[in-house]
């Protein structure tokens, strides 16, 4: 608690004992407005909005501590907690960087990355991942299992990519990356659902409709919220098109994090010629 304490007078500029004093009437149950008017002395005088602004930030901080020592008691049961994992969740200042970080150890249905790393493939995509130049059929021809569904190369092959697009989804530096890339430069499209025209009349501003999500104001999001609630609009988050193409700094992300490059590569992404080659043309994962 004195963690939050410090960290909202911190934010608000003003000392750690007014915060206090503070969260002591809020938890007593007194509100904003009667702390505003009537404990001014036991305040230090913060005025309405610094104390709302409090009010927001303890439930806030609250919350993401509650969530912080789930996550870690989660992950130190399935045997999987390192310390530079420990320390990056400790230092997780949003529910988002810290949801961020468990994905890749939240229990979920098996994925068909699950059902190939069952089938022994992991090792297959590790081994294209770290040596690209070698041929993948090749590789692959080494992991055929019938009993485990992986009746041949092409099989194989899937199933090693389905590993690494997995990693690549789950990797807490990528998607704040991309989680940003997007807000900043990805674009709303908006087409209206077939046959309800008659119906969806109110929304016709946006039966057919592009705009950057970085400017779109408060009223049309809503709108567009409403008419896709209401199932008459259908709407999709893109990345940023160039002269018609799909902007690369997406997959250039990925690339750079996991260090893949195009150019001179038989499997998923380094060049030949070990870490000093060129990694000038950066792409995604490599398919079969």
């Amino acid at each position: 608690m004195e963690k939050i304490i410090r960290k909202i007078a911190e934010e608000l500029g003003v000392r750690p004992q007014q915060v206090q004093a503070t969260v002591e009437m809020l938890d007593e149950g007194a509100t904003v407005p009667f702390i505003a008017r009537y404990r001014k002395e036991r305040t230090g005088a913060l005025d309405d909005v610094q104390l709302r602004h409090l009010e927001e930030r303890l439930g806030y901080l609250r919350e993401l501590e509650e969530r912080r020592g789930a996550i870690l008691a989660s992950i130190e049961e399935q045997g999987k907690l390192t310390e530079a994992l420990k320390g990056d969740i400790l230092t997780a200042e949003t529910k988002t960087a810290l949801e961020d970080l468990y994905l890749p150890y939240r229990p979920k249905r098996r994925t068909k990355a699950q059902i190939a790393r069952e089938a022994g493939l992991e090792p297959l995509a590790d081994g294209l991942l770290n040596d690209p130049s070698q041929s993948p059929e090749a590789l692959a021809a080494a992991f055929l299992n019938p009993e485990k569904e992986v009746a041949d190369v092409k099989a194989a092959l899937e199933g090693a990519r389905q590993i690494l697009m997995e990693r690549f989804a789950e990797d807490a530096t990528v998607l704040t990356e991309l989680r940003h890339y997007v807000w900043q430069e990805g674009e709303v499209r908006a087409r209206l659902v077939e046959g309800k025209e008659q119906e969806g009349a109110k929304f016709r501003d946006y039966f057919d409709y592009d705009e950057p999500i970085a400017k779109i104001p408060s009223h049309r999001a809503l709108a567009l919220f409403r008419g896709r609630n209401e199932g008459l609009l259908d709407i999709v988050l893109e990345p940023k098109k160039i002269d018609g193409e799909e902007d690369p700094r997406g997959v250039a992300t990925v690339a750079q994090r996991f260090g893949i490059a195009r150019q001179g590569t038989n499997g998923c992404g380094r060049p030949p010629g070990g870490p000093g080659a060129s990694r000038s043309s950066p792409i995604s994962a490599w398919s079969p």
